[in-house]
């Protein structure tokens, strides 16, 4: 078997009794060798062996890293709790679950089975965050440059979690923040990818038709008994704006709940800072600097917290005089 058949996994990421469900090799001057099917459990003595000898990844074979990934996903909180493996795999580990999760789930948004995968996932994001604080800045450097909706979801969740974390959140408070941002934009599995991946300015009627993704996302979210009250609140309020010019309903200050202003926030700066169809993505410091002059739309509370989670306190000194007008994102 050729190199470029296989995909090396890390022996740390294997875990003790279980089944993996794909076959791993051992790789040699010839190629790859199977070293143990995918059906016979890998047990404690196994590593050992591998451990003793110098090997510290094996391999499977590329067309079954989906399978894989979904073995990883099932076994995220022993991956999670496990001394022998490094914060740098964790972090890895989980925030390509949430990617795999987001995608799964934006093809289908009514399956009850990737609802409850999403949560589990949720649960591995709040656990993370609690588990490392300092890590965040880490967790960002992950995120693609370019924007999809399935890691944008990924993304707005991390920074929600992140976020409530630095204010406050109890743990049990950020899952449900968390899955709330997760699922913001789930509304957006309902609208044609034509008017979504328009490479110029939308049409009224266009626009109109995009800001139908939050009332097409509550009705998805409200329908599926995993998703908790609490949760709804980002994906219902993530576009409206203290000054009340948001939508849908044009709610303002008082109006809007924390969690809709966490995450109104979150999914601002992931869209700046990521390249677009038809925008080029901010650099950090520039993002920062939009939120943080808009006071009038965002929430003064989050937007420092994002900021201190992300940089030095002395950007917050730094906003200049002349600020470059925040887009309008959908």
């Amino acid at each position: 078997m050729e190199k470029t058949d296989c995909t090396a996994v890390d022996l740390e990421l294997l875990r003790i009794d279980t089944i993996l469900g794909v076959d791993l090799y051992l790789k040699n001057q010839n190629g790859f060798t199977l070293y143990r099917a995918h059906n016979i459990p890998f047990n404690d003595k196994i590593r050992r062996n591998l451990l003793n000898h110098g090997v510290t990844e094996l391999y499977i074979k590329s067309r079954d890293a989906t399978k894989f990934n979904r073995y990883l996903e099932n076994n995220l909180s022993g991956i999670l709790s496990d001394p022998q493996i490094g914060m740098e795999i964790k972090r890895q580990v989980v925030y390509e679950s949430s990617l795999n999760i987001a995608r799964d789930l934006l093809q289908n948004p009514g399956s009850i089975t990737t609802l409850k995968r999403s949560t589990q996932v949720v649960r591995s994001l709040v656990d993370l965050q609690l588990k490392e604080r300092g890590g965040f800045q880490k967790i960002a450097e992950l995120m693609p440059v370019d924007y999809k909706i399935f890691t944008h979801s990924a993304n707005v969740a991390t920074f929600s979690i992140a976020m409530g974390d630095s204010l406050g959140v109890s743990k049990g408070d950020l899952y449900e923040l968390g899955l709330g941002a997760f699922l913001h934009d789930i509304g957006k599995s309902k609208i044609p990818r034509t008017v979504l991946e328009k490479p110029g300015p939308l049409t009224d009627d266009e626009f109109n038709l995009v800001k139908r993704h939050v009332p097409y996302g509550i009705n998805i979210a409200e329908r599926n008994p995993v998703v908790p009250r609490n949760s709804i609140s980002p994906i219902l309020y993530h576009h409206e704006r203290l000054s009340g010019s948001g939508y849908p309903q044009g709610k303002n200050r008082d109006e809007i709940p924390f969690y809709g202003l966490i995450a109104a926030v979150a999914d601002s700066f992931d869209a700046m800072t990521t390249n677009r169809i038809y925008q080029k993505a901010y650099s950090t410091f520039q993002a920062l600097e939009m939120l943080l002059s808009d006071d009038a739309n965002y929430d003064r509370r989050a937007v420092l917290a994002l900021t201190k989670l992300l940089g030095p306190e002395s950007i917050i000194h730094r906003v200049k005089s002349q600020i470059v007008t925040a887009p309008a994102l959908v």
